[in-house]
C-alpha cells in the first residue's frame, strides 16, 4: 500500500478543461500519495506522452474529439504502453465497461466519483500492474529456462508453456493453451496411470517418450507435481527437458565400446585360426604338386584347398572388421566409383528394382582404396536388394557436406570438417529399432543361414572407419533405409601393397631364412618354398632367427619373419637387423592389421603378407624381391 510521502506522477488525457480541473482538485485530496499532475488535451498528444514518457498512472476520457478512450487503450496496448490506465466516462455504460477490460484497462470509473474512489481505483491500478509485472517477469525467466514448463488444469488442459515448451514439441502457443495436453504427444503407457501416481504420492519423475509436430519421437526427462489449490481443486506441474541427443550418444558410446570389445575378441580367435589355416593351404598345394596324376587324391585335396581357402576368405574378413583394412590408398573420383557400381547392379538386378544416382560433380579427390569402396557399395546394395524382394527404388548418391560442431556432438565417431558423402538409399523393409544398433556386429544377421554371414555390414563399417571415415544409418520399420558414408577430403599416407598374384614363379636355389613361432608353419612354408626352387633356414623365434642370420648372412637372400612371436617378435627383429647395417629384404607376415603394419613399415619391412596366405602369393612377393629385373 502507498504512503503520505509516495509522489504519484499522473497522467490526465481530457479535452474538457472544467472536467480536468476538477478531476485534478479530487487527486490533491488524496491520503496516501502526492500526485503530480499532467494535462493531455488530445487523442495525439495523449498518446504521445504515454509513448514517450513515464507515469505511474493514467487517467483517460472516454470521449476524446473524432476517438475515444478505448482506441487510446488499444494504440498504447499495440505500442507496449505499460502505464496501467484508468478509464474515465460521464455515464455507466456496462458495454463500455466490458469493452474497457478487453482492451486492457485497470479500471473503469464514471465521472464525478468521490475523490477516497478514485483514489482505490488508482491505488487498486498500480498494484495490479505491479503484480502483473511481477507475473511478466517471472513468465520472462521461465521462458528463458531450456526446460519446457506446463501447468495442467485437472481435466487435462494447458494453462501455462513457456517457450521451451514450443521448441521441445514444434507446436505454436496458441495450439498449445486450452488444449488437452495429458492425452495429446504422450507416446508411453497410459496418462491416468501417471495422474493416479501423482494423486498417491504426489510427484513422479523419470523418462517418458513424446511425438514432435514432425513426426519424430523425442526422449523426455520429465519432473511432474501435484498442486492442490483450494478446496478439492489439483492441478499438474510438468518440468521436461529434452535429452534425446544424450540418448542417442549413449546408445553410440555402448555401441562403440561392444564393438571395440567384440574386436579384441574375435581378432584374437581369428588371428590363430589364421594361423592354423597356413599349413593347410600350404601342405594342401605341396600334396597337389605332388599326386598330380591320382584324379581321387586330387579331388579330396582340391576340396581340401577349397574349404581352407573359404576359411581364410573369412579369417580376412573378421580380421578387416577388428583390426580395420590396408590396402593401397591413392587418389580416387568417387563419383566414378558410384557410376561403376551403378552399372554393375543395373546387369544384375531384377527389373523390379528401379536404380538411379546423384552425382554432384566436379567432387574433391578423396585418399582410398578404389576396390574397398566398391565392396563396401556393393554390400550396402546387395542387402537393399534383398530388402526390395517385390520391387522398389534404389537410389545412390555422392555430394559434398561440410559438417559442424554441432553435427559432431550428436555422433560419437564424427567430427567437423569437410567430407565426400556416399548415400545409399532404398524403399525396402526397413530394420527394426531392436535390430538398428546391432547390423555393424561381426556374424549378425537377419537372413536366413543360406543368404549370409553377417560379416557384410562390419566389413563396410571397418573400411569406412580404415578411410578415416564415419557412417550413419536410418531407417523406418516398411518405408526402407538410407546408409550415408563420410570420406574426408584430406591425405593419407600410402601403405604397403598386398595383393594376389597372378600365377606361381619359382626360386633359383636362393636361401630364405623363415621366422615362425609356429611349428606347423614352419614346415609347411618350408614344403612350399623347397617345392618352388629354394633352399629354407627355419629359427622358432625372433632370437633365433637373429642368431641364426648372423652365422650364416653370406648365404641368406630373404628374411621371412612372423610379427607376433615370444622372446623376440618381429618388429624388434625387423629394427636389429636394420640397427645392424643389415639391408636384406624382409617380409613381414601376420594376421593381425593396423597398428602392426605400421610398425613393421617403419621398422624397415619390404613387404607385408597377410595370414593366411596362398602359396602363390608368397612366392609372388619373394620373387618381385629377390628379382625386381622381372
Amino acid at each position: 500500500m502507498a504512503t503520505a510521502s509516495e509522489a504519484l506522477s499522473v497522467l490526465v488525457v481530457e479535452d474538457d478543461e472544467d472536467d480536468f480541473f476538477l478531476t485534478r482538485s479530487q487527486l490533491r485530496r488524496a491520503r496516501t500519495f502526492l500526485p503530480t499532475v499532467i494535462w493531455a488535451q488530445t487523442f495525439e498528444d495523449g498518446f504521445d506522452k504515454l509513448r514517450t514518457e513515464a507515469f505511474d498512472v493514467a487517467l483517460v476520457d472516454y470521449r476524446l474529439g473524432a476517438h475515444d478512450g478505448l482506441e487510446l487503450l488499444r494504440a498504447a496496448a499495440d505500442a507496449g504502453v505499460t502505464t496501467p490506465i484508468v478509464l474515465l466516462t460521464g455515464q455507466n455504460d456496462l458495454e463500455v465497461d466490458v469493452e474497457a477490460g478487453t482492451a486492457g484497462a485497470s479500471d473503469y470509473l464514471v465521472k464525478g466519483v468521490d475523490p477516497a474512489q478514485l483514489e482505490r481505483s488508482i491505488r487498486y491500478a498500480r498494484d495490479r500492474r505491479r503484480a502483473e509485472g511481477q507475473i511478466r517477469l517471472q513468465a520472462n525467466l521461465l521462458d528463458k529456462a531450456r526446460d519446457a514448463i506446463v501447468a495442467f488444469a485437472a481435466d487435462g488442459t494447458v494453462r501455462y508453456a513457456n517457450r521451451s515448451t514450443e521448441a521441445l514439441l514444434g507446436v505454436p502457443m496458441e495450439r498449445l493453451l486450452h488444449t488437452p495436453g495429458l492425452v495429446f504427444n504422450f507416446a508411453d503407457s497410459p496418462v491416468q496411470d501417471l495422474v493416479q501416481t501423482l494423486r498417491s504420492s504426489g510427484d513422479w519423475s523419470g523418462e517418458m517418450h513424446m511425438k514432435h509436430a514432425d513426426g519424430r519421437t523425442i526422449t523426455v526427462e520429465s519432473r511432474w507435481s501435484l498442486v492442490r489449490e483450494d478446496g478439492d481443486a489439483e492441478s499438474f506441474l510438468a518440468i521436461l527437458t529434452d535429452i534425446t541427443e544424450r540418448k542417442a550418444l549413449e546408445v553410440q558410446f555402448l555401441r562403440s565400446q561392444r564393438m571395440e570389445s567384440i574386436g579384441r575378441l574375435v581378432g584374437g580367435i581369428a588371428h590363430d585360426l589364421g594361423n592354423l589355416l597356413v599349413p593347410v593351404l600350404l601342405g594342401s598345394k605341396v600334396l597337389m604338386a605332388r599326386y598330380a596324376d591320382d584324379e581321387k587324391a586330387m579331388r579330396s585335396l582340391t576340396m581340401i584347398q577349397k574349404s581352407a581357402q573359404r576359411g581364410a576368405d573369412m579369417v580376412k574378413q573378421v580380421l578387416a572388421f577388428a583390426r580395420g583394412v590396408e590396402g593401397d590408398r591413392v587418389s580416387l573420383r568417387m563419383g566414378a566409383i558410384v557410376e561403376e557400381v551403378v552399372g554393375i547392379i543395373d546387369d544384375t538386378f531384377p527389373a523390379s528394382i528401379h536404380i538411379d544416382a546423384q552425382v554432384d560433380e566436379p567432387l574433391p579427390a578423396v585418399i582410398g582404396d578404389a576396390t574397398q569402396i566398391q565392396q563396401v557399395l556393393m554390400n550396402l546394395c546387395v542387402n537393399a536388394r534383398d530388402a526390395m524382394p517385390d520391387g522398389g527404388r534404389l537410389h545412390l548418391a555422392a555430394n559434398l557436406t561440410v559438417l559442424d560442431e554441432r553435427y559432431a556432438q550428436t555422433n560419437l565417431e564424427a567430427r567437423a570438417g569437410t567430407f565426400v558423402r556416399l548415400a545409399v538409399t532404398d524403399t525396402g523393409q526397413g530394420i527394426p529399432r531392436d535390430v538398428l544398433d546391432k547390423i555393424f556386429e561381426p556374424f549378425f544377421t537377419t537372413k536366413a543361414v543360406e543368404k549370409g554371414t553377417g560379416l557384410g555390414l562390419s566389413t563396410v563399417y571397418s573400411i569406412v572407419k580404415s578411410h578415416g571415415g564415419f557412417l550413419s544409418v536410418y531407417s523406418e520399420v516398411g518405408e526402407g533405409t538410407s546408409f550415408s558414408l563420410y570420406f574426408p577430403v584430406a591425405d593419407k599416407p600410402e601403405r604397403l601393397r598386398d595383393e594376389d598374384a597372378p600365377g606361381e614363379q619359382h626360386g633359383r636355389g636362393e636361401t630364405i631364412l623363415v621366422v615362425d613361432d609356429e611349428p606347423f608353419i614352419l614346415d609347411a612354408t618350408q614344403d612350399i618354398l623347397e617345392a618352388a626352387g629354394y633352399r629354407v633356414v627355419t629359427a622358432a623365434n625372433g632370437r633365433i632367427g637373429l642368431d641364426t642370420f648372423h652365422a650364416r648372412k653370406a648365404e641368406i637372400a630373404l628374411v621371412l619373419t612372423d610379427v607376433m612371436m615370444p622372446e623376440m617378435d618381429g618388429v624388434a627383429l625387423l629394427r636389429a637387423l636394420r640397427g645392424a647395417g643389415e639391408t636384406v629384404p624382409v617380409v613381414a607376415a601376420s594376421g593381425m592389421m593396423g597398428v602392426r603394419m605400421e610398425e613393421v613399415t617403419e621398422a624397415g619391412a619390404n613387404a607385408f603378407l597377410s595370414k593366411p596366405f596362398e602359396a602363390a602369393r608368397l612366392q609372388q612377393i619373394l620373387h618381385d624381391l629377390l628379382h625386381p629385373e622381372g
